[in-house]
């Protein structure tokens, strides 16, 4: 099936690259913006003042000419000269102004208005230079710049709707068409880069992996970024029409665990979990070798990698240890061995994942129901706390204070606090260093902050990190695209 439905191919414009997605793109209006492809494309319509670069990671300007810290509270922005949206229009301070204001004004209700309530004033001394005022330190606020600039007119109502169905940005390419299952781009004459690298992109959504494989197979996609199961990747590799390129990624595949649950509460439960997962054997097995054994969130190689600290190695012998201390392997009562549910997506690679991790846990006396369910279901229970375990994907921390957002204590999802902590974790101490990271400005500390974080979530594991697999992408052999680290589509760029 292509799309939502659709029977028959696409048919093929010779003169667009062919891009392959798995699901749709839900929405494109930037401040609303939280699934994966909607964040994927929508970077490409529209532009920040800085943005992450996709090879290195490091934060780099973008509209922006320069960024510059002028103290701990206050950063002065110099626009490019001469930039423009995708219309023609002329894109200056005021429209910078108009988007950071309209992200939290009420009436907007955007998802992201609390990043920026941080900002106590911005200055406009010229139409190229903005001076924003914080309120107190805050060190994740140049990666907070990287907010996509929309025109001054639509910086107070929402677009990407059928009000509004072509949105107009200063990214390198321009939406001109949209239905369910495909996305057709065409290259914004007006982007301050020059010329992007290729005219124009075709996105089609195929969600079932093997039609997916065939589909490219057949000559109807030219490139596929990480939405080839590893499994189907030698069928590419021996077609002569393609080749396969990857970078170590920044996604990490863990298991969470919801820390309150009686039989999950003891933390040495949690640790024998992670003893008893062969992870370098599932890497081979699943992922071909394109994947990173981890034990942390903060991607290798990242400056807040803790990187002297081997992963916790494979130990059958210590898990049944560690299980039998806890007293459960031999239960009192008519249940002779422990047994858990494991969550997951309906995803079929991610669940012959979860079924192998069961199969490992069966070993040392741990019987594992996989179940799983489609991911707004899944998402729905963890925020309730509906589960025991669940195997899931963090698809990327390029700041480390993101971590906050799933391991805060404040950050526990209920009908008055929003977060991703839905393992039910406290520790006091975290929550000081997540507060210490975001206001100290200097790296060197906030480096020791998010060290001695990676440390105590290794301690408790409310979570247990497993890989990091690696930006795969299927290219049509001769086409001119780097694999981005981020798995995002920037290098289809520049």
């Amino acid at each position: 099936m292509i799309g939502l439905g659709c029977s028959r191919p696409v048919e093929r414009d010779p003169n667009a690259l062919v891009v392959m997605l798995p699901r749709d793109a839900e929405q494109l209006d930037p401040r609303f913006v939280g699934d994966p492809y909607g964040l994927r494309v929508s970077r490409l319509i529209f532009a920040s003042l800085v943005t992450i670069d996709p090879r290195t990671l490091e934060v780099i300007p973008d509209l922006a000419e320069s960024v510059e810290a002028v103290s701990a509270t206050k950063f002065e922005v110099r626009l490019r000269e001469g930039l423009r949206f995708s219309d023609g229009s002329a894109l200056d301070a005021r429209d910078v102004v108009a988007t950071f204001e309209g992200v939290v004004d009420p009436s907007l209700r955007s998802r992201y208005a609390q990043n920026y309530r941080r900002i106590s004033e911005m200055q406009v001394p010229d139409p190229r230079t903005i001076v924003f005022i914080l309120r107190e330190p805050h060190a994740t606020f140049l990666t907070d710049l990287e907010l996509p600039i929309v025109r001054r007119q639509d910086a107070f109502r929402r677009i990407a709707t059928p009000e509004v169905p072509l949105p107009i940005g200063a990214g390198p390419y321009r939406l001109v068409e949209r239905k369910p299952g495909l996305l057709e781009l065409r290259a914004n004459p007006h982007w301050h880069r020059g010329a992007p690298k290729f005219p124009s992109l075709r996105m089609v959504v195929i969600r079932d992996d093997n039609t997916r494989a065939l589909r490219m197979l057949a000559g109807q996609g030219d490139l596929a970024v990480g939405s080839i199961p590893p499994l189907l990747l030698p069928l590419f590799e021996q077609d002569a029409q393609f080749e396969t390129r990857s970078a170590p990624g920044i996604s990490t595949i863990y298991l969470g665990f919801q820390t309150t649950s009686s039989k999950l509460r003891d933390v040495r439960v949690r640790r024998a979990i992670g003893y008893a997962i062969d992870r370098d054997l599932l890497v081979q097995a699943k992922y071909q070798g394109l994947a990173r054994v981890t034990d942390s969130w903060i991607p290798h190689g990242h400056w807040a990698e803790l990187a002297a600290k081997p992963p916790r190695a494979f130990d059958p012998d210590r898990a049944r240890a560690l299980l039998d201390k806890a007293g459960v392997l031999d239960p009192p009562g008519p249940e002779p061995r422990m047994r858990l549910v494991l969550r997951t997506t309906s995803e079929r690679f991610r669940q012959s994942v979860a079924r192998a991790i069961a199969a490992m846990l069966d070993e040392v006396g741990v019987e594992v129901d996989v179940r799983p369910s489609e991911a707004a279901t899944l998402i729905a229970d963890l925020n309730r706390g509906r589960f025991e375990m669940t195997l899931l994907q963090v698809p990327e921390v390029i700041e480390p204070n993101v971590l906050s957002w799933f391991f805060d204590s404040s950050r526990i999802p209920g009908p008055r606090s929003e977060g991703a902590n839905r393992w039910r974790y406290r520790n006091p101490e975290l929550d000081s260093l997540f507060e210490l990271g975001r206001s100290t400005v200097e790296r060197a500390g906030r480096r020791a902050a998010y060290e001695r974080v990676q440390r105590i979530l290794s301690r408790d594991v409310p979570v247990l990190p497993l890989w990091q697999p690696n930006t795969v992408a299927v290219v049509r052999r001769g086409s001119q695209f780097d694999v981005p680290r981020d798995g995002r589509f920037g290098t289809l760029a520049f």
